[in-house]
């Protein structure tokens, strides 16, 4: 086998079971594709460089958060405005782990947080 074909067909996502006291609920939060995850920043930048975070939390947990027992997604878009109506520890708490999962760079996270 090459090593293209080693890379392209490596399994190499990742997922985290996390436990949600507060909603008494378990989801599996998987890591995001490079192509999800770029499409997910460049919709969040704003003029100025900025990201919006109001909209990263939600496409985030849209984008990564699975129901263990099916594998089905959890969320869809129509509940974006849910998903911010929600407790915003609870938010961070997810959105660290997808990001972890994801790869995104902890200190560009940090920043895009200051900026909001």
């Amino acid at each position: 086998m090459s090593i293209r074909d080693q890379i392209l067909s490596a399994k190499d996502s990742h997922s985290e079971m996390v436990t949600i006291p507060e909603w008494e609920v378990t989801v599996e939060l998987r890591s995001m594709s490079g192509a999800a995850r770029a499409v997910l920043m460049q919709e969040a930048m704003q003029s100025g460089g900025n990201i919006n975070m109001a909209k990263v939390y939600p496409d985030l947990i849209i984008q990564t958060c699975f129901d263990p027992e099916t594998g089905e997604p959890v969320f869809t878009e129509e509940d974006r405005e849910a998903i911010l109506s929600k407790n915003g520890a609870i938010l961070d708490r997810l959105a660290e782990v997808a990001t972890r999962l994801s790869g995104f760079n902890e200190a560009a996270v940090d920043d895009a947080g200051k900026d909001s």
